[in-house]
């Protein structure tokens, strides 16, 4: 008899155990979810947990199967409520458009289309010279009628890459208005640059510019910005991708220095990208104009300096229009989806692509928009 009450508290006592397993990673993955809205000044290893996003949500997913299949339905509810109260930071990482906007071809007159490319100064990331230059080729093939650079710097770009200058012509030919901040960011488009007009100053460097371009539907306030980067040396990144092997996962103090420089170099990131950030919305705030600002945001959807920038006005073109998750960095075995095109105005992103030449370390993002007709709703 006594055999049997000790069998019979054996499932009761493992769904005790599975139900604080689970609410532990719900709230792993809440904290993870919302990281982004703390504060990185105040609260970096918060900010530093909302990478962790892409495995938590993994493992929250993976937990609710697993009880589903055992048919534990209510242990099953815990990760569920957690998916769903989660709602917000989900759909912003994985967009779930099932259905496209196509242009009608009456309409293709009041399209246009914005890249932005982190084009790690034109060098190819396979490390070798490709005649044509590849980089320069896609963004000639891509053919936006607006192109936001960065790490093009001056001493860098295609006017001082020898084995490129012979693409110049077509270049200009393509993008009569271009312009370089003798800085990492550059500008092209095929519509006259009324002005130059905001550019965030940060340690000393700039790490954002924005432009009045004169476009058939209004002029837009353009911004291309390249905000704070982790900064990790070779070292560092060889270190990383060591340790990410599972093989080498077993050395402890290895673990222990990457864990220290990574989560120290993160936090000062997050730090200074939460500072740009709030310069960057101070400067939205201080136009009437539309505002298109793209870029290398060194961070990902739904973190602080994400939140800041977007504010209660501007919108995702990824978000809006995107069909699940994508990474725009690639190297290094750091991959999250970094480059970002915001918006605002009276046009709606109607596509976006990522595109898959790897030549740089990042991805090209591509967004195409369509002006609003008169009595459009442009926030359907």
């Amino acid at each position: 008899m006594q055999k049997q009450r000790r069998h019979s508290r054996i499932p009761a006592l493992l769904k005790l155990i599975g139900a604080i397993f689970s609410a532990m990673v719900a709230v792993v993955y809440l904290a993870s979810a919302y990281g982004g809205m703390a504060d990185p000044v105040t609260s970096a290893k918060l900010s530093v947990l909302g990478l962790a996003y892409p495995i938590a949500l993994g493992v929250t997913v993976l937990l609710m199967v697993v009880w589903l299949c055992m048919r534990l339905w209510q242990l099953a509810l815990i990760p569920l409520l957690a998916i769903i109260a989660s709602w917000g930071p989900l759909t912003t990482f994985s967009p779930l458009n099932f259905t496209g906007r196509d242009v009608a071809e009456a309409d293709s007159t009041r399209t246009f289309r914005v890249l932005t490319y982190n084009v790690m100064n034109f060098t190819d990331n396979t490390g070798v010279r490709h005649t044509p230059n590849r980089t320069i080729q896609y963004i000639l093939d891509c053919d936006a009628d607006i192109v936001c650079l960065q790490e093009a710097a001056q001493e860098h770009n295609f006017e001082k890459v020898e084995y490129v200058s012979e693409m110049l012509e077509v270049i200009r030919e393509k993008y009569p208005y271009y312009h370089n901040h003798r800085s990492d960011v550059v500008l092209l488009s095929k519509y006259p640059i009324v002005s130059e007009v905001d550019s965030v100053y940060f340690d000393n460097h700039i790490c954002s510019v924005g432009w009045d371009v004169a476009m058939p539907g209004d002029t837009v306030r353009v911004y291309s910005c390249h905000l704070e980067s982790i900064g990790l040396t070779q070292t560092d990144k060889h270190l990383y991708r060591q340790l990410t092997k599972l093989q080498n996962m077993s050395s402890t103090s290895d673990l222990d220095e990457v864990r220290g420089t990574l989560v120290t170099k993160l936090a000062r990131a997050y730090r200074c990208r939460s500072l740009q950030a709030r310069l960057l919305r101070d400067l939205i705030e201080a136009t009437d104009r539309p505002v298109i600002l793209c870029g290398d945001f060194n961070d990902t959807p739904g973190s602080f300096a994400y939140r800041t920038i977007m504010g209660d006005d501007m919108r995702d073109a990824y978000a809006e229009r995107a069909l699940g998750p994508t990474i725009t960095y690639h190297c290094n075995r750091f991959y999250f989806r970094i480059d970002h095109i915001l918006y605002r105005g009276n046009f709606d992103a109607v596509k976006i692509e990522r595109g898959t030449l790897s030549a740089s370390d990042h991805y090209p993002l591509v967004a195409t928009f369509k002006w609003a007709a008169d009595g459009d709703d442009t926030n359907e």
